[in-house]
């Protein structure tokens, strides 16, 4: 028999749920403002910080596993998620939110009163008066004396506000606002207590427990500005477009809260009733918060640890939420997406009609840059179906545009498909999404395209994509970001071989194992770094290994944290050195030579040159293993895991952007003692984990579970089945057999 109780934390009513005697404990783990706030100590930032640094981005919306809905309170318009833990304001609840300053969509405020304008409504309140778990959020607002809950369903907001005035009950649509900014909506009341409308291509419907006594229209300032993103480049304050009223409801006398059911739809103003008809519209607001919790539960339930301190499981459990966000469901509950039509690259595909039936859950794009090498490595593993999905989805986008998504850099498709592949994530259609993959390796694309590999056309004659001979350039310098891309182009190559060689395309593997090598292109043996070569084959120079780009040379880096981008071939990338001690040193010179104090974003939190705030050096703690150092990776490991997550004074801060659940994904997996150095191959690197037993249910049902004997800091001996691991790798296919891996400790 399954009972609700509540009790208060913090000024809300907050449901947990009984099962029997036995209480819920993982999801009580969970703190969802963990990655919420803001560093701002030099020591641990690396500099002195200008402006707002990204440390996690993350926000404490109500939502559940790849839920559409993400139901945010928003305290910074164009911040991350919408949510910045220091700012004492809150202007609005969110429908959607994000970690890269775009979603905010359809934001509403419930007021009281009259004592408030369409510019000034926001209001004050206190973390001892806010309460996030997940699947719930809930918080006093000062100035209206409301306490606002939330709570959501997969494509529905559901929101409890308990007005403590005694004044009229208000509600505001702010559809002015949203990350991305606002330009186009559509508002319209279609009964007593329904609204519609739209804002950009997103639809929705909302039902208010109360009948709508009127709706007023609040003017704003033409002249003032909409709120710019937080950070450097955030592209400054921009003037507000189109209509720029707000619509005020107020509502007839009720001494009940004032509950607002929203569902949203990316297909049209149906698709949005449809989901609400289908997810919420006979569940009580407790009912759906049991929903949502219970999900998360079972969700997180797929991975259970036995020791470790209450902080380690806090901040385990906590990363691990944050790996089943993303990407998010895009089709409606009847199954209906929109395809727009944009024509990229090839201007006679054909287009999919705009409401189309695929037949499966359809997803966002993933950031294939970020998540490819840690949280999409979870999904292949505890959630393969949603993976299978998200690259079903990936592939019907191919069909209308002819290649594969490359996200934000490189073209990582192809290592996220290749190791799904491998880890037996394989019910789509395989031809195609090798045919796409070839197709974006083998197109010869200019400068001027974004995708699928830009340069690539250089790229496939010069065996590297060429640097411009750019004097004086400077972090913000704009060009090919050669080095990187050579680099990762020669890492999805790498991808498209193991693809072909499972699919028994000989010739096209033996060309892409070859063109994987193409990392040894723009390696200068003199300097030992990977470096910018001109189209004539000389180096760029002059040349500053410590100096950071964000898009000349390199993405995002320095030549410190792009040098050792080579997980298809480390062996092969030691052999370019001098001697494996000479390696070994350089690897030294990457942890101990200081940053240089180069505030920049995307770039904080430093262990000399490495960077954990960012993606392109996650592999390298791993590099002391390929010259038979393994305590050195382990030193390195141990202080990231229990320093660089959990910062700053209210043991919040992440190092940097979690980019989708890239950074808590890192956590994840090292927490757990394994790690895909190379995540297109179904192998995992072993580690000392910092729990004493680990239990994972994968994909197929079987428990894989990871022992940590003994209670010392370094490896003694690894064994999986019971026999000796050879060498510091395990394999998926082991792991699927559910035998034990036993990590040995000195």
């Amino acid at each position: 028999m399954k009972k609700i109780n509540s009790f208060i934390l913090a000024g809300i009513i907050l449901p947990t749920f009984i099962y029997g005697q036995s209480k819920i404990h993982l999801t009580n783990y969970v703190n969802p403002l963990i990655g919420t706030t803001v560093l701002t100590d030099s020591a641990l930032l690396g500099y002195n910080p200008p402006w707002r640094t990204w440390n996690g981005l993350v926000g404490p919306a109500a939502t559940v596993p790849f839920g559409m809905v993400q139901a945010v309170p928003v305290t910074t318009y164009g911040s991350g998620s919408g949510y910045e833990y220091e700012v004492k304001t809150i202007k609005a609840f969110a429908q959607t939110s994000g970690t890269d300053w775009g979603q905010l969509n359809i934001p509403i405020m419930p007021l009281e009163g009259n004592n408030f304008t369409a510019d000034d409504f926001a209001s004050t309140f206190s973390h001892k008066n806010e309460t996030a778990h997940p699947g719930y959020y809930g918080v006093l607002l000062d100035r209206y004396n409301i306490k606002a809950e939330l709570t959501a369903t997969k494509r529905c907001a559901y929101y409890k506000c308990t007005y403590l005035g005694g004044k009229d009950k208000k509600l505001a649509f702010d559809l002015v606002h949203a990350g991305g900014g606002s330009s186009s909506w559509e508002f319209n009341k279609v009964g007593d207590n329904i609204v519609t409308g739209k804002q950009g291509n997103l639809y929705f419907y909302a039902v208010i427990n109360t009948k709508i006594k009127s709706i007023d229209i609040y003017k704003r300032n033409p002249n003032q500005p909409d709120i710019p993103r937080s950070g450097q480049g955030a592209g400054g304050q921009r003037k507000l477009t189109g209509n720029i009223d707000i619509p005020v409801l107020s509502f007839e006398k009720s001494n009940k809260p004032l509950e607002v059911k929203i569902a949203i739809s990316r297909v049209s103003p149906d698709g949005a009733k449809f989901n609400y008809n289908a997810e919420i519209a006979n569940k009580s607001f407790e009912e759906v918060y049991k929903d949502a919790n219970e999900s998360w539960e079972k969700t997180l339930g797929k991975v259970k640890v036995t020791g470790g301190t209450k902080k380690q499981n806090e901040m385990f459990y906590s990363c691990l939420y944050r790996q089943f966000w993303y990407p998010s469901v895009t089709s409606d509950a009847d199954g209906k997406i929109a395809l727009y039509e944009r024509k990229r690259q090839v201007p006679n595909a054909e287009y999919a009609p705009k409401d189309t039936i695929p037949g499966f859950d359809t997803y966002s794009a993933p950031g294939l840059w970020d998540v490819s090498r840690t949280q999409l490595v979870v999904l292949d593993m505890l959630r393969p179906d949603v993976s299978n999905n998200i690259i079903k989805s990936m592939v019907l986008a191919g069909e209308r545009s002819g290649f594969l998504s490359t996200s934000f850099h490189g073209d990582f498709a192809s290592s996220y498909i290749t190791g799904a592949y491998l880890r037996g994530v394989k019910d789509y259609n395989v031809k195609k999404a090798y045919h796409l993959m070839l197709n974006n390796a083998n197109t010869p694309t200019g400068d001027s395209v974004r995708g699928p590999r830009p340069y690539n056309a250089q790229y496939l004659k010069l065996g590297y994509v060429p640097e411009a001979n750019i004097s004086n350039a400077t972090t913000e310098t704009v060009s090919s970001a050669g080095t990187t891309k050579t680099l990762e182009y020669a890492y999805s190559d790498y991808s498209i071989a193991l693809m072909a060689k499972a699919l028994g395309d000989k010739d096209t593997y033996k060309s892409m194992m070859k063109r994987s090598e193409n990392y040894k292109n723009v390696f200068d043996t003199q300097t030992e770094f990977m470096r910018g070569s001109l189209a004539d084959g000389k180096w760029y120079a002059p040349f500053d290994p410590n100096y950071p780009y964000y898009e000349f040379m390199y993405r995002e880096a320095n030549a410190w944290q792009a040098s050792f981008f080579v997980p298809q071939d480390t062996k092969g990338l030691i052999s370019l050195y001098k001697s494996p001690a000479d390696f070994e040193l350089k690897v030294d010179s990457l942890f101990s030579i200081p940053w240089g104090g180069y505030a920049k974003d995307n770039l904080s939190v430093f262990l000399g040159q490495f960077c954990m705030g960012n993606q392109p050096d996650f592999g390298y703690p791993y590099l002391y293993y390929f010259v038979n150092k393994p305590e050195k990776s382990q030193a390195i490991l141990t202080k990231l895991l229990s320093d660089y997550f959990g910062m700053g004074p209210e043991g919040l801060a992440l190092a940097g952007m979690d980019d989708y659940g890239s950074l808590t994904g890192w956590y994840v997996l090292n927490a757990m003692g394994i790690y895909p150095y190379s995540p297109t191959d179904p192998n995992y690197i072993v580690s000392v984990p910092i729990f004493d037993k680990i239990e994972m249910q994968l994909g197929d049902g079987k428990t894989f579970t990871i022992n940590k004997k003994g209670g010392g800091k370094n490896i003694d001996k690894i064994t999986i089945g019971s026999k000796p691991l050879k060498g510091w790798f395990v394999s998926y296919d082991d792991m699927l057999k559910g035998k034990n891996l036993d990590i040995y400790t000195k």
